[in-house]
């Protein structure tokens, strides 16, 4: 993708809406409830990733229900990672992104802020995270900042997905019309391979 092409994608209208609506809506909650519904809203842009380029099959949505392979968001993270869908930037900030929501998740009864020592160092090692306002923003600010960034950077890679479909490597080579039912060996050669293996 070509830097002003790229440009373009992050220019539209579209994605600074979805931004400003979600800015908007974590800036009145707790910290602990920005955590969770932070994770909530990247888990939702990633699922719209993957399932954009997976096949398009009606049982590929059972992957994403209860207990399956894509319904958690450390999965979800792996998966897009290891597919080439998302950056080293993205996977390394959602990795910690989950690691503080799951803080949060786990310390109910102390009162965990991001101001917490531990929570605003993770929240400084998100590389997302412009070095020029890392001294500048509250812990807060910086964490909602960032996950509104990797947000916009995971749209903009479903708009580019979407614009610029590649096919599978099924899909390439055809391989769904192959008649499977012919041997693709002669039976000479399926004869020769047995009796190598019984000596």
């Amino acid at each position: 993708m070509k830097n002003n092409e790229l440009g373009e994608i992050l220019k539209t209208e579209e994605l600074g809406k979805i931004s400003d609506k979600f800015f908007q809506t974590v800036s009145k909650e707790s910290d602990r409830a920005i955590a969770v519904l932070s994770v909530i809203y990247l888990d939702n842009i990633l699922e719209k990733l993957i399932r954009l380029v997976y096949i398009k099959k009606p049982n590929v949505s059972s992957l994403f229900k209860n207990s399956q392979l894509l319904q958690s968001f450390h999965n979800k993270i792996s998966i897009a990672y290891f597919s080439g869908l998302i950056r080293d930037v993205v996977y390394h900030d959602l990795k910690l992104i989950g690691e503080i929501r799951n803080k949060f998740a786990h310390s109910i009864i102390d009162d965990t802020d991001f101001t917490d020592k531990g929570m605003s160092q993770r929240i400084d090692s998100l590389i997302a995270l412009p070095t020029e306002i890392k001294d500048i923003y509250p812990p807060r600010l910086k964490f909602i900042l960032v996950v509104v960034h990797i947000g916009t950077l995971i749209r903009t890679d479903i708009v580019y997905f979407s614009k610029y479909k590649l096919p599978t490597y099924v899909e390439c080579y055809n391989l769904n019309s192959f008649d499977y039912s012919k041997a693709i060996l002669t039976p000479a050669e399926i004869a020769k391979i047995v009796n190598t293996h019984k000596e």
